[in-house]
């Protein structure tokens, strides 16, 4: 793309650039193929090749604005508050999260609500340019219309985001037995019901409003942009919220709740790209980059240097004791977010005068002073970029084909390898070596097992690693052992009856009567008719009666 001249009061880089990336029309375009090819979709896309998608345009995205505050000095005066102090502030919020699950959960709340009011601010704001680009009527009242629709959208998705039910769980296990999840406000279900059927109502109501107040000030061809950013933002989270409320239209994949996580990728891809569309033409126009492949080169680097590094640096083994998908990847995800959040709210505003005149009016500003000098900073960021690049490819690649596939197949020696691949990149994880152990467990190696699941044990206790770890321990009759890890597995997870039977059968074997027999009164009421239950429940307690006295 280059910055169109021809029209600069109607058009960035042209209309069908400008339509296909700034307004969502490609996103419309995977939203129909969602629709109707949902899963051969996801099984040329899956989810586990995400990151490397995200990589090339999620990642610039954050990079854009890291290069738009900190890149020259000036702005990182005028921005000082937020690019150092609430920095700092994120940076130790973020010390905290790694040591507590509870403000780590609160840190994924408050992303994650604050999340859709960021996207429909950014469609709000799109909005405005092109009609003040083609030099629509914008009076207060249209305005207030137009604001309305993007904050009743954003409140639909806020409803259905803090209902009473819990539903979002993004760690399998976190810091002393808990999760980093969602906190939501608990909004009960009557209340619940009434705040998304008024809602939505007047979001029907307005948009019928704004689109016979925006046809009486222009015509429809003008409008189309506006109507396609208004269109992408109901898709984006109206419909969706509503869909899934009420339970409508879940056949189609992008309202479904099933599938709500994989079709909120592509919205989120839709994001990143409407950004880096909109940051490359300030970036041009304003004098801070000479070309878009400079642009997007150095916001790409930058960019995934911060997603990347952090994970990197806190990985157990250097600083951090919490794996990267037990938690540390979704912390990372937050602060990122949230700084990115902060920084974007404070640096674009169409009603500062230096941004309208590029924005706007399309003035070209005089090129300040190169950020190519900075040779050494540039080197450092240009160094970790590239690191962090390798970081993620390394990632995706020895944990789709070097492990999980070569795992399906059988090839364990392959996945061994991938395992010790991973844990050079700060990518470990309780899951490989429990798989890998329980394979080994299968195969009679119990020596390997046992290493593999003291290794997984040791970055962070699951329920079924606990398990087996307790059956290896049975086979070499080491009861206590045994006993010890299905007292912590219940701990986590008090239900399943049959690890309560086990858990009971092994302090008999350590001949502690008293700790067996609740956890054989917890089989025996979760599986009152399993014969084996009873028989043990009754052999505690006739052990119990038969003690003597004193």
């Amino acid at each position: 793309m280059s910055a169109g001249s021809s029209a600069p009061s109607r058009w960035l880089f042209g209309p069908i650039p400008d339509l296909f990336l700034g307004c969502g029309l490609a996103y419309m375009v995977i939203f129909l193929i969602l629709c109707m090819a949902g899963p051969e979709l996801r099984t040329v896309a899956p989810l586990a090749l995400i990151p490397l998608f995200s990589l090339f345009t999620s990642s610039p995205h954050y990079g854009a604005t890291l290069l738009r505050v900190y890149e020259r000095r000036e702005e990182r005066r005028a921005y000082a508050i937020f690019a150092v102090w609430l920095t700092v502030a994120l940076a130790g919020m973020f010390l905290w999260g790694l040591q507590s699950a509870l403000v780590g959960s609160w840190i994924l709340t408050v992303y994650l609500t604050w999340s859709p009011w960021h996207y429909s601010g950014q469609n709000y704001g799109i909005t405005m340019m092109f009609l003040r680009r083609r030099g629509i009527p914008t009076d207060d009242r249209l305005q207030r219309l137009l604001y309305t629709s993007f904050l009743l959208s954003f409140l639909l998705t806020f409803f259905a985001l803090h209902g009473q039910d819990p539903v979002t769980s993004y760690a399998p296990q976190g810091i002393s037995g808990e999760v980093f999840q969602l906190r939501p406000l608990g909004i009960s279900g009557p209340w619940l019901d009434f705040g998304m059927s008024i809602t939505g109502l007047a979001y029907a109501g307005v948009i019928l409003t704004l689109a016979l107040q925006l046809l009486r000030r222009a015509p429809a061809r003008d409008l189309i942009p506006v109507g396609l950013l208004i269109g992408m933002q109901a898709l984006w989270f109206s419909a969706p919220a509503l869909s899934r409320h009420w339970g409508l239209l879940g056949g189609l994949e992008p309202f479904s709740v099933e599938h709500a996580g994989y079709a909120f990728v592509w919205i989120a891809t839709g994001h990143a790209i409407q950004y880096l569309w909109i940051t490359a033409y300030y970036a041009r126009t304003s004098g801070r980059a000479d070309s878009n492949a400079r642009f997007y080169l150095k916001a790409l680097l930058a960019g995934v240097s911060l997603w990347t590094l952090p994970a990197l640096l806190f990985a157990p083994g250097l600083l951090g004791q919490l794996p990267y998908d037990a938690g540390l990847g979704v912390l990372v995800a937050s602060m990122v977010n949230l700084h990115h959040f902060i920084l974007d709210g404070a640096i674009w505003k169409l009603r500062d005068g230096r941004i309208a005149s590029i924005l706007i009016r399309s003035v070209e500003a005089p090129a300040g002073p190169d950020a190519r000098r900075h040779v050494l900073a540039w080197g450092l960021i240009g160094a970790g970029g590239i690191l962090s690049v390798v970081v993620t490819v390394t990632f995706v690649v020895e944990d789709e084909w070097g492990f999980r596939r070569a795992f399906q197949r059988g090839d364990l020696a392959r996945a061994e390898k991938a395992v010790e691949r991973l844990v050079w990149v700060g990518h470990d994880s309780p899951e490989y070596h429990f798989k890998l152990g329980r394979e080994h467990a299968k195969d009679g190696d119990f020596t390997s097992a046992r290493t593999r699941i003291d290794q997984s044990l040791a970055l962070q206790p699951t329920f079924k690693s606990l398990v087996l770890s307790a059956r290896l321990h049975e086979a070499d009759r080491n009861w206590q052992a045994a006993a010890d890890d299905y007292t912590h597995a219940l701990t986590l997870d008090p239900l399943p009856a049959t690890v309560n039977y086990r858990a009971g059968l092994t302090w008999l074997e350590v001949g502690d009567v008293v700790r067996a027999r609740p956890y054989l009164r917890n089989a025996v009421r979760l599986a009152p008719n399993n014969p084996k239950f009873l028989e043990a429940l009754g052999r505690a307690q006739g052990a119990i009666t038969d003690a003597p006295s004193g």
